[in-house]
C-alpha cells in the first residue's frame, strides 16, 4: 500500500467504526458497541505505537548522525574557492533585484496615494 494511502484508509476505518459504535449505542447493542469500541482502541493504540517507534528511530537516526558530524573529517582536496568576480557578480545581481523590488514597491505606493487622493470621500487626517 502506498505511503499516502495510509492516513486516508486509517481515517475512513476509525470513520467506520466510530459509525457503528454509534449505531451500536444508538439501537441497544451493547455487544455491537462493545467490539466497535474495542476495535477503535486498538486502531488508536497502534497508530500511537507506530509513532512511538518512528520518533524512537529518528532520534537514533539524528544522534548517529550527529555523532558522525562530530569525527574528525579527512583532509579533502583542494578545492578552488569562488573567485572575486564570482562574489562581485551575485551581489550585483542581489542589488539589482533588491532596487527591482524596491522600484516596483514605490510604483505601487504612488498608484494607492494617487487613487486615494482622487477619492472625494477622503478623509486627509
Amino acid at each position: 500500500m502506498p505511503v499516502r494511502l495510509v492516513p486516508v484508509v486509517g481515517t475512513a476505518l476509525g470513520l467506520v467504526l466510530a459509525v457503528v459504535l454509534v449505531i451500536g449505542a444508538a439501537i441497544g447493542s451493547p455487544v455491537l458497541a462493545a467490539v466497535a469500541g474495542g476495535l477503535l482502541g486498538t486502531a488508536v493504540l497502534a497508530v500511537q505505537l507506530d509513532s512511538w517507534r518512528r520518533v524512537r528511530s529518528l532520534r537514533t537516526y539524528l544522534r548517529d548522525e550527529i555523532r558522525a558530524s562530530r569525527a574528525p573529517a579527512q583532509p579533502a582536496a583542494a578545492v578552488a574557492g569562488p573567485s572575486e568576480a564570482d562574489l562581485l557578480g551575485a551581489v550585483q545581481l542581489l542589488q539589482a533585484q533588491y532596487t527591482g523590488r524596491l522600484d516596483r514597491m514605490q510604483a505601487a505606493l504612488d498608484d494607492a496615494l494617487a487613487r486615494t487622493g482622487s477619492q472625494a470621500d477622503h478623509d486627509p487626517r
